[in-house]
């Protein structure tokens, strides 16, 4: 039976699932999954339905907050998500499942969904309970074979019969395989209560006095989500953001014809000037024939890893210094609701954006004195704001995590060149050190963004899922594996 068909597109929640106890012995072969947001869960799932009925599958999280992680944890704001529904089934090969589940909640749910000229927007927090709803009718299939561990896994080391992992609970479980789905790692830079590098601390936006500004570092997406929710929770002090270039999400628009992947050239594949140009050129091509520019970067994905893998990595470098705030605005785009009450908020002079980067932060009675040296410009601006947020997204994903850099400093995996998470085969199998592959061991989701570029969103890292269940399957049991259905 498929993965598909298997599903009810209702997926009523189950009794809550069977967790993890105490240490103990276990007969049957184990895969333990690290993390236990989209990436994990999603791998939970497929790996249920690929290993045989006497393999365990342990996913584990740190914080107990199974099948949402932070971008789909429940809160008070209704942020919405900024992919279409339509493009938000968690499985690859039904892509309109997760919109059958909108249907089928009926009208108690509505209000956390917006219908736009652009398609229908659900919530962020919607959308966890639509995977905690697939996670557990999963689990309640499986039997007991997908367990629940709310623990943090402190700790892995290589062993005969695979890996040990040690929680800081005390629990040790020994693992015939190992999936990391870590996603994006917090910073690990202390918040001192004025200071805050974690956007989505809850403490980085509570408690703010009325009138003083805060101020967000950062321009892109999370910047309007903390912007919307302050406002939201009632906060209507000035908020100042700031980004090098000032460069805000371009929106959604409405669905039109799609446009095709270039055939990009040998040259073109190896040169970042020759690749843009060539962009620039389907988009006026595109423009000419009444289709926007959306469809033509729409129309890249597919060919963004290959691209990615294609360039030098010179080249690779350039993009990230250069062009990667430009190519995020246009990739990542809000939904046309959430653009709508951002610009009012510019409108009204709430919120003001400013091109510049932090030259200093000073903490001193519950205030921050920020010095902005503004691009280009020769003279430095002083701010004086009561909390500093930096919401620049990912950078150096594989530093500042203790299992990651224990991991690296034991030679079993090693970061990818450009310092962005974890460097990993095609097949999402983990590199140690010398260019070993390290046996039964694997990555996905944000954390080998630096390998594949694109695959931090749902329609990305769904098919890693799959992917990697397929080969955890295939092997620790070959010859038991079922046909792929």
């Amino acid at each position: 039976m498929s993965l598909t068909t298997e599903l009810t597109p209702a997926l009523p929640v189950t009794p809550p699932p069977r967790r993890i106890g105490s240490a103990r012995h276990v007969e049957q072969p184990i895969v333990a999954i690290i993390g236990a947001g989209f990436s994990g869960t999603m791998a939970a799932i497929h790996l249920r339905h690929m290993l045989p009925s006497d393999h365990i599958i342990y996913l584990f999280d740190r914080t107990g907050r199974f099948a949402r992680g932070p971008a789909y944890a429940a809160s008070e704001a209704p942020h919405l998500l900024n992919v279409r529904s339509m493009n938000m089934s968690a499985l690859p090969d039904d892509p309109g499942h997760f919109e059958r589940w909108l249907a089928d909640q009926g009208p108690r749910l509505a209000h956390e969904t917006v219908t736009s000229e652009a398609g229908i927007f659900a919530s962020r927090r919607l959308y966890g309970r639509y995977l905690r709803a697939l996670l557990y009718q999963e689990i309640g299939a499986s039997g007991g074979r997908v367990r629940l561990g709310a623990d943090d896994v402190a700790g892995i080391s290589r062993i005969a019969a695979g890996w040990r992992l040690r929680c800081t609970s005390g629990r040790e479980v020994i693992a015939a395989g190992i999936v990391l789905a870590i996603g994006n790692l917090p910073s690990q830079q202390p918040c001192d209560g004025v200071v805050y590098h974690d956007p989505w601390a809850y403490r980085a936006t509570a408690h703010l006095r009325p009138d003083e500004p805060v101020l967000i570092v950062g321009t892109g997406l999370t910047m309007i989500d903390l912007a919307l929710g302050m406002r939201s929770r009632g906060f209507n002090g000035p908020i100042i953001a700031l980004s090098r270039r000032g460069l805000l999400p371009q929106r959604h628009a409405e669905a039109g014809p799609g446009w095709p992947c270039p055939d990009f050239s040998p040259e073109e594949r190896t040169s970042l000037p020759l690749l843009l140009r060539r962009v620039r050129a389907e988009i006026a091509t595109a423009s000419h024939q009444d289709v926007g520019w959306r469809a033509v970067i729409d129309g890249l994905r597919p060919a963004t890893a290959r691209l990615w893998h294609g360039l030098p990595e010179a080249e690779r470098n350039r993009f990230l210094r250069h062009l990667r705030p430009y190519w995020d605005s246009h990739r990542h785009r809000l939904a046309p609701a959430s653009a709508a009450e951002f610009d009012a908020l510019l409108e009204h002079g709430d919120v003001r954006i400013k091109r510049g980067r932090v030259q200093s932060v000073a903490v001193q009675n519950g205030a921050a004195r920020v010095v902005i040296k503004d691009r280009g410009v020769a003279g430095i601006e002083t701010l004086t704001v009561q909390r500093v947020i930096y919401a620049t997204g990912v950078g150096a994903g594989a530093s500042g995590d203790g299992l990651i850099d224990s991991l690296v400093a034991a030679g079993l995996a090693r970061t990818d060149r450009h310092g962005m998470g974890l460097e990993v085969t095609e097949t999402l199998q983990i590199i140690g050190d010398g260019d070993t592959v390290m046996p039964r061991a694997w990555a996905l989701g944000p954390i080998v963004r630096g390998v594949f570029w694109e695959c931090t969103a749902v329609p990305d890292i769904r098919v890693q899922a799959r992917t990697i269940a397929a080969e955890v399957a295939r092997q620790l049991a070959p010859a038991q594996v079922p046909p792929a259905s």
